[in-house]
């Protein structure tokens, strides 16, 4: 095979990849939709367990307090907690972990430490319930399976399309033009 047939293939299986990813993330979204449906349905994440196949759950957030607005929050921090901030004015992550589950309170006025009655800057409520997305877990023996055929099919497409692309384009072309 000299040069111009390895860039050919190349470009041939890198087209195939490309076409092949956006075939799965349409298929993906359909399948997102199935679950955000039932979720709006139901009330609850679907989790769908298929035998020998693969098992679906719909991930949906939960509500938390986290950082909406980073300088003001580090603000705040640096002048009641001063040991807790980086010299960048940027509050260590385990602080506002800890801080945010254990000190925070959700008050009509806004998120308040629990030890002053302050409203803490910065920091919002993430909504929770809100689904975030499918997540695929195949069997391993189908994870075997599909990538068996996946080899064989692209050794197929290498060898019939590859470096014969413009013949194969034309009867694409031609099988188009008369179904």
């Amino acid at each position: 095979m000299n040069r111009s047939d390895i860039v050919k293939g190349i470009v041939w299986l890198d087209q195939i990849a490309a076409r092949a990813k956006e075939e799965a993330a349409t298929l993906r979204h359909q399948l997102d939709e199935d679950a955000r449906a039932e979720y709006e349905e139901q009330g609850t994440a679907p989790t769908w367990r298929m035998p020998e196949v693969a098992t679906i759950q719909l991930s949906v957030s939960k509500e938390a307090v986290v950082v909406g607005d980073e300088r003001v929050f580090a603000e705040w921090v640096a002048k009641r907690y001063p040991d807790e901030v980086y010299t960048v004015t940027r509050v260590r992550q385990s602080f506002t972990t800890a801080f945010t589950e254990r000190h925070v309170l959700k008050e009509p006025e806004g998120l308040v430490d629990s030890a002053t009655g302050e409203v803490v800057p910065g920091l919002v409520l993430r909504q929770g319930g809100i689904p975030l997305g499918v997540s695929i877990r195949p069997t391993a023996d189908v994870k075997a399976a599909y990538a068996a055929v996946a080899d064989h099919a692209l050794r197929r497409l290498a060898v019939d399309a590859g470096p014969s692309m413009p013949v194969v384009l034309a009867e694409l072309e031609a099988a188009d033009a008369h179904p």
